[in-house]
């Protein structure tokens, strides 16, 4: 099973906060807000008023990744052969795979606040 976990970077100190976790498991997606977490964020400037989960007891599951994750990934099905090739390379892996490529870019957008890591602080 892989894991990742969506934080929230702030923009004052740079600290980050874990919001939840994403894991995949024989082809679904699932993601569980943390909620003792998300208090900590929210104590220092985070809103959960820009995330897409509201409930805190409930585990999500779809067979597509999520939109929050799905945006910060590119359309590597769009992508020629070479700019294909190019992005493997720079990845350091053979074959595309949403999960990896969130884990090693961080998911990172210039659009919000969120991060992707494998580790949990």
């Amino acid at each position: 099973m892989d894991i990742l976990y969506l934080k929230w970077k702030s923009p004052e100190n740079g600290e980050k906060y874990i919001i939840g976790a994403l894991c995949r498991k024989d082809g679904k997606y699932y993601f569980k807000l943390s909620k003792e977490h998300i208090q900590n964020a929210i104590e220092h400037g985070f809103s959960v008023i820009t995330l897409p989960f509201t409930d805190f007891d409930k585990i999500y599951e779809s067979d597509e990744l999520f939109s929050i994750f799905k945006i910060r990934i590119p359309k590597f099905d769009e992508y020629d052969e070479d700019e294909k090739e190019e992005l493997l390379k720079e990845l350091g892996i053979k074959e595309f795979d949403e999960m990896v490529y969130l884990e090693k870019t961080k998911g990172e957008l210039f659009t919000d606040h969120f991060i992707v890591e494998k580790e949990k602080n």
